[in-house]
């Protein structure tokens, strides 16, 4: 049962749920004394009042750890969830200021995973200057989050705070940045046994210049009329090391490498790790437009960043230094010639080992009358470091294809090389008239959800589930049965539900 709302003042609203009473077939796998009673609660809101306050909720619950596998049928990503977002913020957009008061917790559902910390609360205050150029521009933040957890583990207050000054300068030609700023961090922490001090500090200058070049140029080409654009960038680093080996983590990673990462002020999320830096990002970026609409038919960027000094902060207190002279190279392309074929393409490739850590390329065709072709690939090889995550070469292809004007088929492939065997497969058919229309699914996946790192599909105890749902919908009324239309969106890149 789901039910929608929408109110000027109290904003949009999405309230739902789903009950099972004693459940049989889950009796027999559920620990001693749990009700075989199975359910769930969502809610979900997002208000903007008087362009100043903003709310949000994202609450979803479930009376067990094999519920969303068991019984969420309207997509692969849903079941494959290993957490469930349970949040509330409020949002205060001021002239200067932006203030943010929040409460996050997670919901774990992976066998291997415990329930991650929660921020009871969290609170945000940051300067927001107008951002015109050739104005000293003020950098003030501070955040005050409080880390509980229903484990026996280091808990405590920690207080993230910046002050600094950044002096923005664009010309037609070019841009630069200088900034520099102070960053501190500040904690007070409970059953804190494995730390030698309770209410560790830490703080570290940063300075970065972030400068690029505009060089743009008309040509033809096959009979266009395009204006191509080059854009080389230059952004160094320097920050500060400061031994933070005492510090506990409790919402920091390590980021995945990107080219976007590139001109980033940290390699770390959260703010549990103050990274040491001696840097130089060099990157440089592509377009050719089409003069007469205005479309990129074609955008490249291509960047490294080559390291001055080892990087000595790490998340795991003791771990070895970072020791590389040069990051990895990453490179992005999106090709886009007409409004029917679209490519899309990025590459991690580190030229020291010679080993191409990430790449993905998808190609994808669409025609007016809803006909959709899409084949990609995708390779992944973890850093060594992180010996959960296991080495993935995978091949995709989907489509939605109508036959005529009432019947349509549709189907998507997930194909393992490295295990030489289909990850998830899906084949459907589809009838639509003025009035109705009806769909039939069949949808075979393994099951992974005992893990929240990528399992070994060559195990011989990974199960495959196999689902077939339909769907009727009533035009104008309603609809019953599995919502097959998010199966479509989550494996059919492009496909879009139909309003009826």
């Amino acid at each position: 049962l789901k039910t929608r709302y929408l109110n000027k003042y109290l904003g949009f609203w999405t309230v739902g749920g789903a009950y099972m009473r004693n459940d049989k077939r889950y009796e027999d796998q559920i620990p001693e004394g749990q009700s075989a009673d199975r359910w769930l609660t969502l809610v979900r809101q997002d208000g903007l009042l008087d362009q100043r306050w903003r709310s949000r909720i994202d609450y979803t619950k479930v009376s067990d750890v094999d519920y969303m596998r068991d019984l969420e049928t309207s997509s692969l990503t849903a079941q494959r969830r290993t957490s469930l977002l349970q949040m509330a913020s409020m949002d205060y957009l001021g002239d200067s200021w932006l203030l943010n008061l929040e409460v996050e917790q997670y919901q774990s559902l992976a066998d291997d995973i415990n329930d991650v910390y929660k921020k009871l609360p969290q609170f945000t205050a940051q300067y927001r200057s107008s951002g015109a150029p050739f104005e000293i521009e003020p950098i003030l933040l501070t955040q005050y989050s409080n880390f509980d957890a229903d484990e026996d583990v280091v808990t405590g207050q920690r207080i993230y705070s910046e002050g600094g000054a950044a002096y923005p300068m664009n010309w037609t030609y070019g841009f630069l940045k200088p900034t520099v700023k102070y960053r501190q961090l500040n904690y007070e922490l409970s059953q804190a046994e494995f730390y030698t001090d309770n209410s560790p500090s830490t703080g570290a200058a940063m300075a970065s210049l972030d400068s690029g070049l505009y060089f743009e140029r008309n040509m033809s080409f096959a009979g266009n009329d395009l204006l191509q654009t080059l854009e080389p960038r230059l952004f160094y680093m320097y920050s500060a090391y400061e031994n933070q080996d005492d510090q506990p983590d409790f919402d920091s990673a390590e980021l995945t490498f990107s080219y976007n990462q590139l001109f980033r002020e940290t390699r770390f999320s959260g703010h549990d790790r103050l990274d040491d830096a001696n840097r130089l990002s060099v990157g440089i970026s592509s377009q050719f437009i089409d003069n007469d609409n205005g479309n990129k038919l074609l955008s490249m960027s291509i960047g490294q960043i080559y390291y001055f000094r080892d990087r000595k902060v790490r998340l795991v207190p003791g771990a070895p230094a970072l020791d590389d002279s040069g990051s990895p190279i990453a490179a992005d392309l999106t090709f886009n010639p007409n409004r029917h074929f679209s490519l899309w393409s990025n590459i991690v490739w580190d030229p020291y080992s010679g080993n191409t850590n990430s790449g993905n390329v998808l190609a994808g065709y669409t025609l007016d009358n809803g006909t959709i072709f899409n084949l990609g690939y995708a390779y992944n090889r973890p850093l060594q470091a992180n010996v959960l995550q296991a080495e993935t070469e995978q091949i995709t292809a989907s489509t939605y294809l109508p036959i005529n004007q009432n019947w349509r088929i549709f189907g998507a492939i997930n194909y393992s090389i490295l295990d030489n065997t289909s990850i998830e497969e899906m084949v459907g058919v589809e009838y639509d008239n003025c009035c109705w229309s009806f769909r039939l699914l069949n949808l075979r996946y393994y099951d992974n959800s005992s893990t929240a790192f990528f399992p070994d599909f060559s195990d011989p105890n990974l199960e495959k589930e196999n689902s077939t749902q339909f769907q009727v919908i009533f035009k104008g009324m309603g609809s019953f049965g599995s919502r097959i239309s998010n199966i479509l969106e989550d494996m059919v890149r492009g496909y879009n539900e139909r309003e009826y």
